[in-house]
Protein backbone atom coordinates (compact mmCIF):
# COMPACT_ATOMS: atom_id res chain seq x y z
CA UNK A 1 0.00 0.00 0.00
CA UNK A 2 1.02 3.25 -0.58
CA UNK A 3 0.40 7.11 1.14
CA UNK A 4 0.92 9.73 -0.70
CA UNK A 5 -0.13 13.38 -1.16
CA UNK A 6 -0.23 15.31 -4.27
CA UNK A 7 -0.30 19.08 -4.25
CA UNK A 8 0.06 22.08 -7.37
CA UNK A 9 2.98 24.13 -7.40
CA UNK A 10 3.23 27.29 -6.34
CA UNK A 11 6.29 29.24 -5.42
CA UNK A 12 9.50 26.85 -5.67
CA UNK A 13 12.33 27.30 -3.62
CA UNK A 14 15.28 29.00 -5.16
CA UNK A 15 17.38 26.70 -5.51
CA UNK A 16 14.91 23.66 -6.77
CA UNK A 17 16.51 24.19 -9.98
CA UNK A 18 19.66 22.43 -8.93
CA UNK A 19 17.85 19.61 -7.79
CA UNK A 20 19.24 16.12 -10.20
CA UNK A 21 16.98 15.70 -12.66
CA UNK A 22 15.15 12.93 -14.08
CA UNK A 23 13.15 12.84 -17.97
CA UNK A 24 10.10 10.63 -17.42
CA UNK A 25 7.65 9.21 -20.28
CA UNK A 26 4.56 7.17 -19.28
CA UNK A 27 2.20 5.77 -21.17
CA UNK A 28 -1.60 4.12 -19.79
CA UNK A 29 -2.56 0.64 -21.08
CA UNK A 30 -4.86 0.41 -19.45
CA UNK A 31 -7.65 2.39 -17.34
CA UNK A 32 -10.66 1.91 -15.24
CA UNK A 33 -12.26 3.10 -12.47
CA UNK A 34 -10.01 2.33 -9.73
CA UNK A 35 -7.49 0.69 -11.72
CA UNK A 36 -4.48 1.65 -14.31
CA UNK A 37 -1.75 0.03 -15.80
CA UNK A 38 0.61 1.92 -17.10
CA UNK A 39 4.88 1.75 -18.37
CA UNK A 40 7.13 3.97 -17.55
CA UNK A 41 10.82 4.93 -18.73
CA UNK A 42 12.65 6.85 -15.89
CA UNK A 43 15.67 7.56 -16.44
CA UNK A 44 17.42 4.75 -18.30
CA UNK A 45 14.72 2.37 -16.74
CA UNK A 46 11.56 0.68 -17.81
CA UNK A 47 8.72 -0.25 -15.82
CA UNK A 48 5.06 -1.46 -15.70
CA UNK A 49 3.26 -0.44 -13.09
CA UNK A 50 -0.65 -1.30 -11.55
CA UNK A 51 -2.35 0.42 -9.58
CA UNK A 52 -5.64 -0.33 -7.55
CA UNK A 53 -7.62 2.46 -5.34
CA UNK A 54 -8.55 5.97 -5.04
CA UNK A 55 -7.49 8.75 -3.05
CA UNK A 56 -4.36 9.18 -1.36
CA UNK A 57 -4.03 5.36 -0.14
CA UNK A 58 -3.72 3.09 -3.15
CA UNK A 59 -2.14 -0.52 -3.63
CA UNK A 60 0.67 -0.87 -6.30
CA UNK A 61 2.58 -3.25 -7.94
CA UNK A 62 5.62 -2.38 -10.19
CA UNK A 63 7.96 -4.68 -11.79
CA UNK A 64 10.65 -3.57 -14.04
CA UNK A 65 10.48 -4.66 -18.21
CA UNK A 66 12.87 -4.34 -20.99
CA UNK A 67 12.63 -1.51 -23.04
CA UNK A 68 11.22 -3.32 -26.25
CA UNK A 69 8.20 -4.53 -23.66
CA UNK A 70 8.44 -0.70 -22.56
CA UNK A 71 7.97 0.19 -26.60
CA UNK A 72 5.46 -2.32 -27.50
CA UNK A 73 2.64 -1.44 -24.44
CA UNK A 74 3.48 2.19 -25.37
CA UNK A 75 2.10 1.93 -28.66
CA UNK A 76 -1.17 0.33 -27.54
CA UNK A 77 -1.33 3.35 -24.66
CA UNK A 78 -4.57 5.17 -24.07
CA UNK A 79 -4.81 8.48 -24.68
CA UNK A 80 -1.19 10.58 -25.11
CA UNK A 81 1.91 9.34 -23.66
CA UNK A 82 3.21 11.75 -20.40
CA UNK A 83 6.33 13.89 -20.61
CA UNK A 84 8.29 15.38 -17.46
CA UNK A 85 10.47 16.08 -15.39
CA UNK A 86 11.16 15.09 -12.01
CA UNK A 87 13.30 16.47 -8.66
CA UNK A 88 13.67 15.43 -5.45
CA UNK A 89 13.79 17.72 -2.51
CA UNK A 90 13.88 17.23 1.08
CA UNK A 91 10.94 18.59 3.18
CA UNK A 92 10.72 17.87 6.92
CA UNK A 93 12.47 14.75 6.30
CA UNK A 94 10.29 13.35 3.60
CA UNK A 95 11.54 13.89 -0.12
CA UNK A 96 9.39 15.80 -2.42
CA UNK A 97 8.81 14.82 -5.58
CA UNK A 98 8.18 17.86 -7.83
CA UNK A 99 7.00 16.76 -11.73
CA UNK A 100 7.10 19.54 -14.26
CA UNK A 101 5.18 18.39 -17.27
CA UNK A 102 6.57 19.75 -20.68
CA UNK A 103 4.48 19.31 -24.53
CA UNK A 104 0.83 20.43 -24.20
CA UNK A 105 0.56 20.08 -20.26
CA UNK A 106 3.67 22.67 -20.01
CA UNK A 107 2.91 25.30 -17.39
CA UNK A 108 1.54 22.52 -14.68
CA UNK A 109 3.67 20.64 -11.84
CA UNK A 110 2.82 19.27 -9.20
CA UNK A 111 4.41 18.51 -5.68
CA UNK A 112 3.99 14.83 -4.61
CA UNK A 113 4.99 13.38 -1.01
CA UNK A 114 5.25 9.73 -0.03
CA UNK A 115 4.66 8.70 3.49
CA UNK A 116 5.48 5.43 5.63
CA UNK A 117 2.05 5.30 7.21
CA UNK A 118 -1.52 6.62 7.11
CA UNK A 119 -0.33 8.53 10.69
CA UNK A 120 2.63 10.34 8.87
CA UNK A 121 0.59 11.12 6.37
CA UNK A 122 -2.39 13.31 8.50
CA UNK A 123 0.43 14.64 10.98
CA UNK A 124 2.07 16.35 7.76
CA UNK A 125 1.74 19.79 7.34
CA UNK A 126 2.38 21.26 3.88
CA UNK A 127 5.12 23.98 3.86
CA UNK A 128 4.29 27.36 2.46
CA UNK A 129 5.74 26.83 -1.47
CA UNK A 130 3.42 23.86 -1.59
CA UNK A 131 0.05 25.03 -3.05
CA UNK A 132 -3.83 23.61 -3.07
CA UNK A 133 -3.94 19.95 -2.24
CA UNK A 134 -5.55 17.79 -5.52
CA UNK A 135 -4.62 14.62 -4.05
CA UNK A 136 -8.91 13.61 -4.64
CA UNK A 137 -9.29 15.89 -7.58
CA UNK A 138 -9.13 13.53 -10.57
CA UNK A 139 -8.64 16.26 -12.67
CA UNK A 140 -4.60 16.01 -11.43
CA UNK A 141 -4.47 11.98 -11.95
CA UNK A 142 -1.69 11.14 -14.62
CA UNK A 143 -4.24 9.05 -16.28
CA UNK A 144 -6.39 11.97 -16.40
CA UNK A 145 -3.98 14.33 -17.90
CA UNK A 146 -3.23 11.74 -20.07
CA UNK A 147 -6.77 11.27 -21.61
CA UNK A 148 -7.92 14.93 -21.34
CA UNK A 149 -5.26 16.93 -21.15
CA UNK A 150 -4.61 20.15 -19.29
CA UNK A 151 -7.17 20.43 -16.75
CA UNK A 152 -9.99 22.67 -17.28
CA UNK A 153 -10.11 23.61 -13.82
CA UNK A 154 -6.90 25.86 -13.70
CA UNK A 155 -7.72 27.34 -17.50
CA UNK A 156 -11.26 28.65 -15.76
CA UNK A 157 -9.13 29.92 -13.20
CA UNK A 158 -6.36 31.39 -14.46
CA UNK A 159 -8.72 32.97 -17.60
CA UNK A 160 -10.25 35.11 -14.26
CA UNK A 161 -7.50 35.17 -11.85
CA UNK A 162 -4.06 34.52 -10.44
CA UNK A 163 -1.89 32.35 -12.16
CA UNK A 164 0.93 30.43 -9.58
CA UNK A 165 3.87 32.51 -8.47
CA UNK A 166 6.20 30.82 -10.23
CA UNK A 167 4.43 31.79 -13.46
CA UNK A 168 5.55 35.55 -12.58
CA UNK A 169 8.89 34.95 -12.51
CA UNK A 170 10.10 34.81 -16.15
CA UNK A 171 13.55 35.25 -18.53
CA UNK A 172 14.68 36.00 -21.64
CA UNK A 173 17.42 36.80 -24.04
CA UNK A 174 18.55 39.92 -25.90
CA UNK A 175 20.17 37.97 -28.83
CA UNK A 176 22.52 40.16 -30.69
CA UNK A 177 25.06 39.86 -33.38
CA UNK A 178 28.59 42.23 -34.34
CA UNK A 179 28.35 43.58 -37.48
CA UNK A 180 31.19 46.17 -39.57
CA UNK A 181 28.24 48.52 -38.73
CA UNK A 182 27.68 47.67 -35.14
CA UNK A 183 25.16 45.93 -32.45
CA UNK A 184 21.91 44.50 -34.45
CA UNK A 185 19.30 42.67 -31.70
CA UNK A 186 17.07 39.82 -32.96
CA UNK A 187 13.68 40.78 -31.90
CA UNK A 188 10.32 38.56 -32.89
CA UNK A 189 6.52 39.55 -32.91
CA UNK A 190 4.18 38.40 -29.74
CA UNK A 191 1.63 36.03 -31.32
CA UNK A 192 -1.30 38.05 -29.46
CA UNK A 193 -0.92 41.91 -30.67
CA UNK A 194 2.21 41.00 -33.33
CA UNK A 195 4.23 43.78 -31.23
CA UNK A 196 8.12 43.23 -31.37
CA UNK A 197 9.40 41.68 -28.39
CA UNK A 198 12.22 39.91 -27.42
CA UNK A 199 12.18 35.81 -26.53
CA UNK A 200 11.12 35.56 -22.97
CA UNK A 201 8.48 33.04 -20.80
CA UNK A 202 7.82 31.65 -17.95
CA UNK A 203 11.28 30.18 -15.88
CA UNK A 204 10.27 26.54 -15.43
CA UNK A 205 11.16 25.27 -12.10
CA UNK A 206 13.18 22.72 -13.67
CA UNK A 207 15.53 24.79 -15.18
CA UNK A 208 17.33 28.28 -13.95
CA UNK A 209 16.56 31.26 -15.65
CA UNK A 210 19.44 31.59 -18.03
CA UNK A 211 18.83 28.17 -19.01
CA UNK A 212 14.77 28.47 -19.40
CA UNK A 213 15.71 31.82 -21.38
CA UNK A 214 17.78 29.77 -24.23
CA UNK A 215 15.04 27.07 -25.18
CA UNK A 216 12.54 30.09 -25.66
CA UNK A 217 15.26 31.80 -28.12
CA UNK A 218 15.49 28.39 -29.24
CA UNK A 219 11.48 27.83 -29.78
CA UNK A 220 10.31 31.38 -30.28
CA UNK A 221 13.19 32.76 -32.37
CA UNK A 222 15.01 29.87 -33.75
CA UNK A 223 18.20 31.06 -32.38
CA UNK A 224 20.68 29.20 -30.32
CA UNK A 225 24.34 30.82 -29.22
CA UNK A 226 26.22 31.08 -25.99
CA UNK A 227 24.65 33.69 -22.90
CA UNK A 228 27.51 35.89 -21.82
CA UNK A 229 27.94 35.31 -18.33
CA UNK A 230 27.77 37.89 -15.44
CA UNK A 231 24.97 40.18 -17.50
CA UNK A 232 21.33 40.47 -16.08
CA UNK A 233 18.68 43.20 -16.54
CA UNK A 234 15.24 42.73 -15.10
CA UNK A 235 11.96 45.09 -15.47
CA UNK A 236 8.38 44.51 -14.53
CA UNK A 237 5.44 43.20 -17.22
CA UNK A 238 2.26 43.23 -16.68
CA UNK A 239 0.55 39.90 -17.54
CA UNK A 240 -2.39 37.67 -16.11
CA UNK A 241 -3.75 40.32 -13.63
CA UNK A 242 -0.34 40.00 -12.28
CA UNK A 243 3.02 41.76 -12.63
CA UNK A 244 5.92 39.21 -13.65
CA UNK A 245 9.78 40.25 -12.81
CA UNK A 246 11.14 39.31 -15.99
CA UNK A 247 15.21 38.48 -16.33
CA UNK A 248 16.69 39.55 -19.69
CA UNK A 249 20.60 37.89 -20.76
CA UNK A 250 22.66 38.75 -23.91
CA UNK A 251 23.13 35.53 -26.42
CA UNK A 252 25.53 35.76 -29.21
CA UNK A 253 23.82 34.23 -31.43
CA UNK A 254 25.86 32.02 -33.68
CA UNK A 255 22.95 30.04 -35.50
CA UNK A 256 19.43 30.80 -36.50
CA UNK A 257 17.17 27.71 -37.69
CA UNK A 258 14.93 27.88 -40.75
CA UNK A 259 12.17 26.94 -40.02
CA UNK A 260 11.74 27.31 -36.16
CA UNK A 261 9.60 25.47 -34.03
CA UNK A 262 6.84 29.08 -33.51
CA UNK A 263 7.69 30.32 -37.17
CA UNK A 264 4.20 30.21 -38.05
CA UNK A 265 2.69 32.21 -35.64
CA UNK A 266 5.98 34.61 -35.14
CA UNK A 267 8.02 36.85 -37.15
CA UNK A 268 11.54 37.75 -36.80
CA UNK A 269 14.23 40.13 -37.98
CA UNK A 270 17.39 41.81 -37.09
CA UNK A 271 17.50 45.62 -35.93
CA UNK A 272 20.41 47.67 -35.61
CA UNK A 273 20.73 49.03 -31.86
CA UNK A 274 19.37 52.79 -32.29
CA UNK A 275 16.51 51.86 -33.45
CA UNK A 276 15.70 49.70 -30.28
CA UNK A 277 12.99 52.95 -29.62
CA UNK A 278 11.46 53.08 -32.42
CA UNK A 279 10.72 49.02 -32.78
CA UNK A 280 10.27 48.36 -29.61
CA UNK A 281 6.90 50.34 -27.88
CA UNK A 282 7.19 48.72 -24.74
CA UNK A 283 9.35 51.19 -23.48
CA UNK A 284 10.71 49.38 -19.73
CA UNK A 285 11.00 45.98 -22.03
CA UNK A 286 13.11 48.43 -24.63
CA UNK A 287 15.21 50.11 -21.83
CA UNK A 288 16.47 46.78 -20.35
CA UNK A 289 17.48 45.68 -24.18
CA UNK A 290 19.55 49.26 -24.22
CA UNK A 291 21.32 48.77 -20.82
CA UNK A 292 21.66 45.08 -21.41
CA UNK A 293 23.65 46.04 -24.58
CA UNK A 294 25.30 49.00 -22.94
CA UNK A 295 27.00 46.55 -20.41
CA UNK A 296 28.55 44.31 -23.32
CA UNK A 297 32.20 44.39 -23.42
CA UNK A 298 33.49 45.48 -26.58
Amino acid sequence: MEYEKKYLLEDPPDDLYRSPRVPIEQAYVMVTGSEELRVRKKGEGFFLTLKKGRGSARQEVEITIPEEQYRLFAEQAVGEVICKNRLEYPVEGLTAEIDVYKGRLEGLAVVEVEFPSPECMDAFTAPAWFGEDVTDLDEFKNRKLALDGFPDLLVRRWRHGRRPAWHYRQSGVVPFRRTTSGLEVLLITSRSAGRWIVPKGIVEPDLSPPESAVLEALDEAGAEGTVVEGLSESYPHEKWNGTCTVTLFPLAVEELHSPWAEAGVRERRWVDRADIDDCVKDSGLAAAVKRLLNDLPT
